[in-house]
């Protein structure tokens, strides 16, 4: 059972957050930019790809093992906090690829880099025009694939039987309506 989404604004971007989780949610937030169509789960920061917990607002780096940042906490404005210190925003920015991304940046707009055994933050001089190929889907990085599956099964096309010659044959549902075509105009065809 899906939920209804709630929409928080921060600049330029659209938090998408489901009020109640069911297995097969993804445990992470979804931001959407409003200058753009994108839709991005990974945050991107120096050295690392994070997520925002749905239910706690904290980071977790999803490069590697993925390790939940006890000290971090994102708010629904988009701001970044470290031991309840502001350090920084998350913002869909142009990336090197020419293409919106979402990024951890410094209150000065340069990327942040992840202490990867503290979570803490520190500025460098990167700005996200430096990077190629910014991640953006967050089921790439994810430790447990269930998360990312689809709730529903695909289903099989229907199959339909022709008759040749006395015994039903399936055939795909595209090569069917081509053969019945091909019989239509063949009979017409031949009619007087």
């Amino acid at each position: 059972m899906r939920t209804t989404p709630t929409w928080f604004f921060a600049s330029g971007m659209v938090l998408l957050a489901a009020s109640a989780t069911t297995a097969q949610d993804k445990p992470w937030d979804v931001f959407l930019d409003t200058q753009s169509d994108a839709v991005c789960d990974v945050i991107n920061a120096d050295n690392a790809q994070l997520v925002v917990l749905r239910n706690t607002g904290q980071f977790v780096i999803i490069t590697g093992t993925d390790v939940v940042l006890e000290d971090t906490f994102v708010d629904a404005d988009g701001f970044v906090f470290f031991e309840g210190d502001p350090v920084g925003t998350i913002d869909f920015l142009t990336d090197g690829d020419g293409l919106r991304s979402l990024w951890w940046v410094s209150l000065t707009g340069t990327v942040v880099r992840v202490n990867g055994f503290t979570g803490e933050p520190s500025q460098t001089e990167n700005t996200p025009a430096d990077f190629e190929d910014a991640a953006c889907d967050a089921c790439e990085f994810w430790d447990d694939p269930s998360v990312c599956e689809d709730d529903e099964e695909p289903e099989d096309p229907p199959t339909v039987t022709v008759p040749i010659c006395g015994n039903q044959i399936e055939v795909p549902i595209t090569a069917a309506a081509v053969f019945l075509f091909s019989v239509r105009r063949l009979r017409r065809r031949s009619s007087p």
